[in-house]
C-alpha cells in the first residue's frame, strides 16, 4: 500500500515544528531568566532581620520599585499594563496582534514589582510575556497559521516552563486563553510546550516542587472529602477576588494622586512583610512549607489573610503582576486551615498534604477559570492520581460556587468592568464591537407632518419607498408614516393623525449585536437610525443590510479558525 504525502500537509508539519521549538526555546530561557532575575534580587529579604530593619528594609526595596514603575510608565506612556485578561481579549479579535511594546514594559514592570517584595504572582506576566513573543514571531515569518496559533505557543512554553508541567502548558493555553480547540493549532502547541519542558530540565534541573507522598486515605473518602470542603474554597476564592476589584476602585473612589496611592502602598505592605513575612513577594517558600510542614492555626490564618489584603493593595495602588502565584498560596493556606479544623473536630484526620493541595488547586482553578488544566498541573506536579481526582472534584466544586457569585474567573471579571463580555464567544464579541454605522443609508424621505397624505403618497412613489420619516421644525425626529396606512385616507387630508410616533430605531453608535436583537421585533422596510447627541435622523438601515454585515462577520470567524 502507498501511503501518498501531499506537499501542503509536509509544509504544515515543517510550520508546526519551526513555530513550536521557536517559542518553545524563548519561552523557556525566558520564563527561566524572568524567575532568576526575582530570586536573585529577593534573596536580601532571607536575612534574619530586626522588626524595625525588616520594616525599613521593605519600605527602602518597595519605594524604589514603584519608583521605577511610575518612571517606566511615563516612559512607555501607557495608561494601564496589560496581563492575562488582555491576552485573552485579543484572541477573540480578528485583529488579534498583542501590543509587543507594552507587552514588554508590563514584563519588566511585573519584574520590578516582584523584585521588590511585593505580593504579585509570576505566571500571569509570564503567560502575557509568551503571548507578546508568539504575536512578534508572527509578524517576522510567512505561515500558514493564524496569530491564535503562536500565542498559544507562546503561552504554552511559559506555563510548561514555569511549573514544568508540559501538559498543563498545553491544555491551560486552549483552555484559559484560546477557549477553543483546533486540530490544527495543537501540533506547535503541543511541540512549543514539550520543547519548553525540555530544554528547562536539560539546562536548569531542577528538583520536584512538591515531594512524592504516600497516601494512606482511599480514593472514594478523600473525593468525598473534597465535595464537602470545596465550596469552602470557592467561598475563600470569591473573597480573594472582591478583595482585588475593591482595593483596585480605592484609589479612584477616594481620588488620590498616584504619589499618594504610593505612599499608602508602601507603608501598608511594609507594615504587613514585616508582620507576616511569608506573605510577601512570591510566596514559592511558604507553599512549600504548608505543604511539606506542620503550621500553626494561627499562623495559616495569618497567611491566608495577610496574602490576600498584601496581593490587594499592591495590586490596586500600583504595583504589577499576576494572581495565579498569590491565589496558589491563598489556597493552600485555606486547605491547611480547614485540615486542621477537620482535624481537630474529629470528622477527618488528615495524615498527609491531601486537603492543602486541594485547596491550592481549587482556589486557583477558581481564579483563572481553568479547572483541567489546574487538575493536570496537580498530576505532574505531585505524580499522584487520587491527590489530581481529589483536586478535580475540588476544583470543580469550588468553582460551582464561585461562579454564582461572583463569575467565571477574575479575568472575565476584569474585561466585563471594561464592557467587554466573552461568555458568547468570538462571534458574540464581535458582533457586540462592530457598529452599524458604516452600513447606514442616507436614501429616505422626510416629510413635514403639515404634509397632505395625496403629497406623501406621490414622494413615496417617485422614490419607490413605501415609508417617510418626520422630523420637527428643529429637525430632531418626530416618527414615520407608512404608505400602506394612507393608501385607505382621504387625499386631501394632513398626515399628522397618522404618524406612528414611537416606531423602533436605532443609535448610529449601536453595535451590529443589538441591531440584530431590536431587528428581530421589526417590520417593515428600514430601520431608523438616529444621532444620539441631538435626535437627528441621519440614515436607515435594512434588515438585509444588517444579515449581510451577520453573514461577512462569521465569514471572518470562520477563515480564521480555519487557519487554526
Amino acid at each position: 500500500m502507498t501511503i501518498k504525502v501531499s506537499n501542503n500537509a509536509v509544509l504544515l508539519l515543517l510550520g508546526a515544528l519551526f513555530v513550536g521549538v521557536a517559542l518553545g526555546a524563548a519561552g523557556a530561557v525566558t520564563a527561566h531568566y524572568f524567575r532568576l532575575g526575582i530570586n536573585l534580587i529577593s534573596v536580601v529579604f532571607e536575612k534574619p532581620q530586626t522588626f524595625f530593619q525588616t520594616f525599613f528594609l521593605y519600605n527602602f526595596t518597595l519605594g524604589l520599585a514603584v519608583s521605577l514603575i511610575l518612571w517606566l510608565k511615563k516612559l512607555s506612556k501607557a495608561s494601564e499594563w496589560h496581563g492575562p485578561a488582555d491576552t485573552i481579549y485579543s484572541v477573540h479579535r480578528i485583529d488579534n496582534e498583542i501590543n509587543v511594546k507594552l507587552g514588554i514594559f508590563s514584563t519588566l514592570a511585573a519584574f520590578i514589582s516582584a523584585s521588590g517584595g511585593a505580593s504579585v504572582g509570576q505566571y500571569g506576566p509570564l503567560v502575557h510575556l509568551g503571548a507578546t513573543i508568539g504575536s512578534w514571531v508572527k509578524t517576522k515569518v510567512s505561515l500558514n497559521f493564524s496569530t491564535d496559533v503562536f500565542i498559544g505557543a507562546g503561552i504554552a512554553a511559559a506555563i510548561s516552563a514555569g511549573f514544568g508541567a508540559p501538559f498543563a502548558g498545553i491544555i491551560f493555553a486552549h483552555e484559559a486563553i484560546l477557549r477553543h480547540f483546533a486540530f490544527k493549532a495543537l501540533a506547535p502547541i503541543a511541540i512549543a510546550s514539550t520543547v519548553s519542558f525540555g530544554i528547562t530540565q536539560a539546562v536548569w534541573p531542577s528538583l520536584p516542587f512538591f515531594e512524592q507522598t504516600v497516601l494512606n486515605e482511599t480514593i472514594s473518602l478523600m473525593i468525598l472529602v473534597s465535595c464537602l470542603v470545596g465550596p469552602v474554597f470557592g467561598l475563600i476564592a470569591v473573597v480573594f477576588m472582591k478583595s482585588l476589584l475593591f482595593f483596585a476602585s480605592l484609589p479612584r473612589v477616594l481620588n488620590l494622586r498616584q504619589i499618594h496611592s504610593a505612599a499608602i502602598m508602601v507603608l501598608s505592605l511594609s507594615l504587613i512583610g514585616t508582620l507576616v513575612p511569608g506573605v510577601m513577594g512570591l510566596g514559592s517558600e511558604t507553599l512549600v512549607s504548608l505543604i511539606q510542614e506542620k503550621t500553626l492555626l494561627l499562623t495559616v490564618l495569618l497567611i491566608l489573610f495577610g496574602k490576600i489584603i498584601a496581593t490587594s493593595i499592591a495590586l490596586g495602588f500600583g504595583f504589577f503582576g499576576g494572581v495565579f502565584s498569590p491565589a496558589l498560596l491563598i489556597g493552600a493556606a485555606a486547605g491547611a486551615a480547614v485540615s486542621q479544623i477537620l482535624t481537630m473536630s474529629g470528622l477527618y484526620v488528615s495524615s498527609g498534604p491531601e486537603i492543602i493541595i486541594c485547596g491550592m488547586a481549587a482556589v486557583a482553578g477558581a481564579v483563572i477559570g481553568a479547572p483541567i488544566s489546574m487538575t493536570i498541573i496537580v498530576l505532574e506536579l505531585t505524580g499522584s492520581y487520587e491527590l489530581a481526582m481529589m483536586s478535580l472534584t475540588g476544583i470543580v466544586t469550588a468553582i460551582m460556587f464561585s461562579h454564582h457569585y461572583f463569575g467565571h474567573s477574575y479575568f472575565d471579571k476584569q474585561l466585563l468592568l471594561r464592557n467587554i463580555d466573552l461568555s458568547h464567544g468570538r462571534s458574540g464579541l464581535l458582533l457586540m464591537e462592530n457598529s452599524i454605522e458604516p452600513m447606514v443609508s442616507p436614501d429616505f424621505i422626510t416629510i413635514k407632518r403639515k404634509t397632505t397624505v395625496a403629497n406623501a403618497i406621490k414622494l413615496m412613489a417617485l422614490d419607490n419607498k413605501s415609508e417617510a420619516y418626520i422630523a420637527k421644525e428643529n429637525g430632531t425626529f418626530a416618527g414615520k408614516v407608512y404608505l400602506s396606512s394612507l393608501v385607505a385616507i382621504k387625499p386631501e387630508k394632513l398626515v399628522e393623525p397618522y404618524v406612528d410616533e414611537k416606531p423602533i430605531f436605532l443609535n448610529s453608535d449601536a453595535s451590529l449585536q443589538q441591531a440584530i436583537e431590536i431587528a428581530s421585533d421589526f417590520i417593515g422596510e428600514a430601520i431608523p437610525v438616529l444621532d444620539r447627541s441631538n435626535n437627528t435622523l441621519i440614515g436607515v438601515i435594512s434588515e438585509g443590510d444588517i444579515f449581510k454585515a451577520y453573514l461577512s462577520l462569521q465569514t471572518q470567524i470562520i477563515d480564521l479558525e480555519h487557519k487554526d
